[in-house]
């Protein structure tokens, strides 16, 4: 009876950790597969947009967030032009944070038409570890690169044209000195082709 005790007590311990191991890689891939999402949406707006605006520009009175974590397009995807902004948030101070979107009417504030914040991918690392400029990304080394930022060595045509995304992710419950997930990918403004003032967008609702 002894023996059989143990040898119950050492499979349901195992069971356990298969369980939660189980769980931990189903948060994890179905977080990784938001996050793709949000990516190739933010990659398809860009693409019908017409102004990207450099996310070292953006700060808490225009995103809630600091500088490098929001982004703002001025698109035409679907032939609507929509101001659409993107922001990596922690917005219970867990260490976990969001990736979230929403869009207004370029006429805003004369049209006040604002979709709220919307979440797109849980479970964002990094939240908060952010350089103070981008003199202090280095190109050559991911782990600088905050989730946007306007990647100056890839051209020169604009200072916002190549805007990087890189979003990390790990899922609650992991050990802390395992790696984070990351996606990364660079997108194209094309601010300068069709001549659209760098003031598109400008106006931002309340966040």
């Amino acid at each position: 009876m002894a023996v059989f005790g143990i040898l119950m007590s050492f499979v349901f311990g195992l069971l356990i950790t298969i369980t939660v191991q189980s769980r931990d890689t189903q948060s994890r891939a179905q977080a990784l597969q938001d996050m793709r999402l949000g990516v190739s949406q933010i990659d398809r707006q860009v693409r019908s947009g017409n102004v990207i605006l450099d996310p070292e520009e953006e700060d808490f009175s225009t995103a809630g967030v600091d500088p490098f974590y929001s982004m703002r397009i001025f698109t035409q995807e679907g032939s609507i032009p929509r101001c659409a902004q993107w922001r990596v948030i922690d917005s219970d101070s867990d260490g976990f944070g969001n990736l979230e979107f929403r869009t207004w009417d370029p006429a805003y504030p004369s049209i006040n038409d604002v979709t709220p914040w919307g979440v797109v991918a849980h479970n964002i690392v990094d939240v908060g570890v952010h350089p103070g400029d981008s003199s202090q990304i280095d190109p050559d080394d991911p782990l600088t690169w905050p989730p946007f930022w306007a990647d100056k060595t890839l051209g020169t045509r604009t200072e916002a044209q190549f805007v990087r995304i890189t979003l990390r992710l790990k899922a609650p419950g992991e050990q802390a000195d395992s790696p984070a997930t990351s996606v990364t990918t660079v997108v194209t403004g094309r601010n300068t082709i069709f001549g659209y003032p760098s003031t598109s967008c400008a106006v931002v609702p309340p966040t």
